[in-house]
Parts: C-alpha cells; sequence; structure tokens
C-alpha cells in the first residue's frame, strides 16, 4: 500500500496538504458555483418582469428557477455544514465508535443499493477491542461518519463492496473504510471538474464538489476533536482511516 498521491496527480484522492489551503479553495468554489443559479434566477425574473410571455412559458421558466432555489439551497447547506464542522466544543458525552457506525450505516443501506454498491460493517456494533468510547457530540459524531461514508458512496465502483470496520487499538479509536475499487466515473468526474478543457457540464463539477464537501465536513469535524482522517492510495481502489482519541468509561463507586 502505498501513501496517496497529491490531488494533480491522483483527482479522486483529496489532498492531504496544507488542509487550510484546501479548505479556502473549497469555499471559494462554493461561492463560484453559487454564482451561476443566483446569475440565472436573476435573468428569468427580470425577463418575466420586462417582458410579456405566454404562460407556458412562464411556467417553463418557472420550473427552471425552482431547480435554481434548489441548488442555492443545496450549496448553502453545505457551506454552513462546513463552517460549522470546525466548531470546537466542550463537555462532549461518552458515545461508541461502532454503535454510531452501526445506525448511519443501516440508515445508508438503501442508498448502497440504489447505486449497485453493497456496505459491509465488520464486527456490528461492537469493536475488536470492546467497546470503542470517544468523547464527542452524538450529532457530530453522526454529521462525520455519515459524510465519510457517503464519500466512500460516491467513490465506490458500482458491484462493488465496501467494507467498514471500527477497532479499539490502545488509546485511539479506528474506523476504516476499505473501496476496493474506485468508480472511474467519479475519477474522471473529478478530473474534469478540475480542468475547464475538458469540463463536460456542471453536473461534473456538481459531483466534484459534493465529494470534496463530504470529505472536508468530515476531516474537519474529527480534527476538531483531536482526531485525524487520512485516505491512502491502494490502487484500484482508496482506503480511509479515521482516529479519535479513545476515552476510558470512568470507575463507578
Amino acid at each position: 500500500m502505498t501513501p496517496a498521491a497529491s490531488p494533480a496527480m491522483n483527482p479522486v484522492v483529496p489532498g492531504q496538504e496544507l488542509p487550510e489551503r484546501e479548505y479556502q479553495q473549497l469555499l471559494h468554489d462554493i461561492f463560484h458555483d453559487l454564482s451561476q443559479p443566483l446569475s440565472t434566477l436573476t435573468c428569468l425574473l427580470e425577463v418575466n418582469l420586462l417582458v410579456s410571455r405566454p404562460a407556458k412559458r412562464t411556467r417553463h421558466d418557472l420550473q427552471i428557477a425552482l431547480k435554481q432555489i434548489h441548488a442555492v439551497t443545496r450549496l448553502m447547506s453545505g457551506l454552513r455544514e462546513l463552517v460549522e464542522a470546525g466548531d470546537r466544543q466542550q463537555d462532549h458525552p461518552l458515545l461508541n465508535l461502532g454503535d454510531c457506525l452501526a445506525e448511519v450505516v443501516a440508515d445508508l443501506l438503501p442508498v448502497a443499493e440504489n447505486r449497485g454498491v453493497k456496505l459491509v460493517l465488520v464486527g456490528g456494533t461492537g469493536t475488536s477491542g470492546g467497546q470503542c468510547l470517544v468523547r464527542l457530540q452524538a450529532s457530530r459524531l453522526r454529521q462525520g461518519v455519515l459524510r465519510l461514508l457517503e464519500f466512500a458512496l460516491d467513490s465506490g465502483a458500482a458491484g462493488g463492496e465496501i467494507e467498514i470496520t471500527a477497532a479499539a487499538d490502545g488509546d485511539v479509536g479506528r474506523v476504516v473504510v476499505a473501496i476496493p475499487t474506485v468508480s472511474m466515473a467519479e475519477v474522471e468526474a473529478e478530473a474534469r471538474a478540475k480542468n475547464p478543457v475538458l469540463a463536460g457540464g456542471p453536473s461534473l463539477k456538481q459531483r466534484a464538489l459534493k465529494r470534496r464537501l463530504a470529505w472536508a465536513i468530515a476531516r474537519r469535524i474529527f480534527e476538531g476533536a483531536g482526531g485525524s482522517l487520512q485516505v491512502q492510495n491502494d490502487a484500484p481502489g482508496l482506503r480511509l482511516e479515521v482516529r479519535l482519541p479513545r476515552v476510558s468509561r470512568p470507575q463507578s463507586g
């Protein structure tokens, strides 16, 4: 297994160097993508206010406007989630990492089935080292795990299997997500999204941005809890690893 290549060499692997620069670039890209639907909305409203148009045409314009509003809402929601993911909070309860994984995997099974990808949780709600307790807000932990697995689902090839393992390793809780085969469509989408000459339309850019956003949110949540999120290129697949400080439950009495 070799370390992850740089983003320029391997577009499907998020960069791990200069995280603050990557964060700022992602913010820039989100704001840039917001300009397109907002411009379209402005144009549609101006035209329909200034020019008398047939009802059929007006209805068509309203359908386009609604689609653009959904795009703006989605981007603003992602932007807010990204910013809040970096907030550091104190006095979190103790949570079992394995239980959280089991809940999120169960919720994502219909999504995985629809995409032709199999999600496999090794060890169920337990871990190989017993309970793997971490100190993190329940909603924040779930959000980080959800975004991590969404990234994995968006990266995995149809017909493949994604294996998720939680393990207690000394004073560290580990989550390993193994993606044996990466979807070539995602590789192409991310490569094209970064190259204006090759770009084949907004859907490619949106797909790549969605993956980058999911990765960045998960990483900021885990790093905010004193942990880390790393990726290794295990061609033709990927290996994602979360490491969080493990906490022992206080002894009663």
